[in-house]
């Protein structure tokens, strides 16, 4: 029973008999395929997804998915066109309210003017004219004979 319970690493000599021998003992643990396999898997998956990812055909949208497309845009296109002229004719009525407000303004101003000066006629025309007298003395002119020359004014 001594033969199972030794240690197999270590060499016991027999008695009587002294050979001296030396052994070196190189330990190696017991290796598994197993996880080379599952790398290997791993790896090739891998590279056939890469593979798949580069050589498979380009998405390509069909016509009725290009017509709706189209179809958005315009109508897009129409109501930023809707939307500018909404505005252009708003500021259009806003300047036409503001012509129309300065020429009802002139117009008033130029009936407030007839009206006065209506007013100031019929003024006249209901006062006694006023009649101012006075009389008023002629004098000759003292330098003496006139003389005309072709430098004077002629009037």
């Amino acid at each position: 029973m001594d033969d199972f319970k030794r240690d197999p690493n270590v060499i016991t000599p027999l008695p009587g008999v002294e050979h001296r021998v030396q052994e070196t003992v190189i330990i190696q643990r017991e290796s598994s395929n197993a996880a080379w396999w599952g790398v290997g898997i791993l790896a090739a998956l891998a590279v056939v997804v890469l593979l798949w990812f580069l050589t498979r055909p380009a998405e390509q949208a069909t016509d009725a998915d290009l017509r709706v497309a189209q179809a958005e845009a315009t109508a897009e296109s129409a109501r930023q066109t809707a939307e500018a002229a909404l505005v252009q004719n708003q500021i259009s009525g806003a300047r036409d309210s503001v012509a129309i407000a300065q020429a009802q303004t002139a117009t008033a101003r130029a009936e407030a003017i007839r009206a006065a000066a209506e007013a100031r006629t019929a003024e006249a025309r209901a006062s006694e004219p006023v009649i101012i007298e006075r009389q008023t003395v002629v004098q000759p002119a003292s330098n003496g004979p006139a003389v005309v020359t072709s430098t004077t004014p002629q009037s």
